[in-house]
């Protein structure tokens, strides 16, 4: 196997309408002492000035590569579209709102190259012009739920924590910042797209496990993340698309006990809670209405992975 280097890393960025954040991200790219073979940005439809942004970005830097898209496919849409046009030996992805370090990039790759069974590194992401924690290494829990380690902590008061944690594994990658070998790991795309987001990164870790690699957590390879500017506004909206989300993966890589006994557990908290919020019973049928809906393509990639798991 070729030792991998920054200069064969393509990195994806995925954009919907952030022409107020996405500038930040392209231009820590640039400065970056170690350039990447390219950078790939998908326009997800957007309908504000991000195209025209990048075409600006892509004069002063020739290694910015735009794919426009007609209309909106999603996070897991976009970063299938990314990697499908990438010529990187490496995939990095760095969210529309988040910026690249000087160490993020050359700390991932060498991780990479220290074990071949290593599929994904993933850094250690920071808020807060990099003084809080955003995510140190990203687990799930028995119902599907994912959390981000040390989220929300002070970086000072982690710093003899991360250092210890360095190197160990995970379950998945957060989005943002996460670097993803080429070789041996092509079969995990394409990426289930039929949520607009939410879920994806653990979808890649999911995968990359079963293909038999690792995921690991580098403390050193670091990216700055101002998180939420693509969220729906609405609380509602937000804990939709994120609970929809929970259970396309659920029953797509959960034990069908699993399944059963979260859709229980969320149709009575709805029924509970319909009291005091009477919409809790719409959101429940939403969420029903939405895997009806998707049933036979999450049932067929079920099958799809099991299979593969096994072989």
């Amino acid at each position: 196997m070729n030792s991998l280097t920054v200069s064969t890393v393509s990195v994806i960025i995925v954009n919907y309408n952030g022409a107020s954040v996405l500038a930040k991200a392209l231009d820590s790219l640039y400065r970056l002492q170690e350039a990447p073979l390219e950078i790939v940005v998908v326009d997800n439809g957007s309908d504000d000035d991000s195209i025209q942004l990048v075409k600006s970005k892509a004069l002063i830097n020739p290694r910015i590569r735009l794919v426009t898209m007609a209309e909106n496919r999603g996070v897991a849409g976009g970063r299938n579209v990314g990697v499908e046009v990438a010529q990187g030996d490496v995939w990095a992805f760095l969210d529309a709102d988040g910026e690249a370090t000087d160490h993020w990039l050359p700390e991932a790759v060498a991780a990479l190259n220290e074990d071949c069974e290593i599929g994904a590194v993933a850094p250690l992401v920071l808020m807060d012009q990099g003084y809080v924690i955003n995510g140190a290494g990203s687990f799930l829990d028995s119902g599907g739920h994912g959390y981000d380690r040390y989220w929300g902590d002070p970086l000072p008061s982690r710093e003899r924590d991360l250092i210890n944690l360095s190197g160990t594994d995970c379950d998945y990658p957060m989005g943002c910042g996460m670097v993803i070998r080429r070789d041996g790991l092509e079969g995990i795309w394409p990426l289930d797209d039929s949520a607009l987001k939410w879920h994806d990164d653990t979808e890649i870790g999911i995968r990359i496990k079963k293909l038999g690699y690792r995921v690991v957590f580098k403390s050193s390879s670091r990216v700055l993340h101002t998180p939420g500017h693509s969220d729906p506004h609405h609380f509602l909206e937000r804990h939709l698309q994120a609970e929809t989300a929970r259970f396309h993966l659920l029953i797509k890589y959960y034990p069908i006990t699993v399944v059963g006994m979260e859709l229980i557990r969320f149709a009575l908290h709805a029924v509970s809670g319909s009291r005091h919020r009477p919409q809790a019973i719409s959101e429940l049928r939403s969420v029903l209405s939405c895997l009806k809906r998707d049933w036979l393509l999450l049932y067929r990639i079920r099958r799809q992975w099991q299979r593969k798991a096994r072989s």
